[in-house]
């Protein structure tokens, strides 16, 4: 983790920000098996930015980046999500731990955990598959443990 996203640690979260493309602004997209979220997720705490998104260079990894989302990508939707109940309930929590894997990036609100990995959620089936240039956002931790165990040998297993 770099010195910019370690100073996170300790403050309290403000605002959560997904970024999709324009073709999925009118889609639900945030159900009960978790967020698809599509290029990326922004985090705003008291003291600064940083996203979260799959790294376009290499399309394999997943990256945290400090700043703010809008300065990296040219086009799409913001979606603010600061008042939907999954993330209502971090807002005002302080970020206590990240954990970046290959695949996964690993929040940590107090008690309180958030998942983000590079998988897709097939809108028709609602079935979570791995994908290299998606991500989906988990809040519960069983949810996160049935998605990587079609995946043995990967991040999060």
């Amino acid at each position: 983790m770099n010195v910019e996203i370690a100073a996170l640690i300790g403050q309290p979260l403000r605002e959560a920000v997904y970024y999709r493309s324009f073709e999925d602004e009118d889609c639900e997209l945030n159900g009960p098996a978790g967020h698809d979220v599509g290029q990326g997720v922004e985090l705003s705490f008291e003291g600064g930015h940083c996203f979260i998104t799959w790294d376009t260079a290499l399309e394999k990894e997943i990256r945290v980046q400090p700043g703010r989302l809008i300065d990296w990508l040219l086009s799409g939707h913001f979606e603010r999500m600061g008042g939907h109940a999954d993330w209502e309930a971090l807002i005002g929590r302080p970020l206590t731990a990240v954990l970046v894997e290959q695949n996964e990036v690993r929040l940590t609100f107090g008690m309180r955990e958030v998942f983000i990995v590079t998988a897709e959620i097939d809108q028709l089936s609602g079935q979570i598959e791995g994908r290299t240039d998606n991500l989906v956002v988990f809040f519960d931790a069983s949810q996160r443990q049935a998605f990587w165990r079609q995946y043995p040998g990967q991040a999060g297993t």
